[in-house]
């Protein structure tokens, strides 16, 4: 699956789930950087799994990349060294132990 058809799913499961639209904005905006993280530098097949709980939303993208990611200073003109920075920014949590790289963000959802 491709990175735009990725952020298509996220998008259709965060609304079946009611995540708030801000929330679920971010949510598919690290989705994209996520996984294209994973495409370019990862290994293997890319997975991405997004759940959602009472009041949490987590993103997890895997690969069979041991390397971790890691938060870099892109240079002025750099086409590249962001997106982990953008993650760090917009989420409550994040961490890559390698294969897996996942953030978190709080969310309060309208009542049923």
């Amino acid at each position: 699956m491709e990175v735009a058809e990725m952020r298509q799913v996220a998008r259709a499961f965060l609304r079946r789930c009611r995540v708030s639209k801000p929330v679920a904005e971010f949510v598919v905006l690290t989705v994209s950087e996520l996984v294209t993280n994973a495409v370019i530098h990862g290994e293997g097949e890319v997975v991405l799994q997004i759940a959602v709980a009472v009041d949490i939303v987590r993103v997890s993208v895997t690969d069979h990349n041991p390397v971790p990611a890691v938060l870099k200073e892109a240079g002025r003109d750099g086409e590249s060294g962001r997106g982990i920075r953008l993650v760090d920014a917009i989420s409550d949590a994040w961490e890559s132990n390698g294969e897996e790289t996942w953030c978190e963000f709080r969310d309060a959802r309208a009542a049923a």
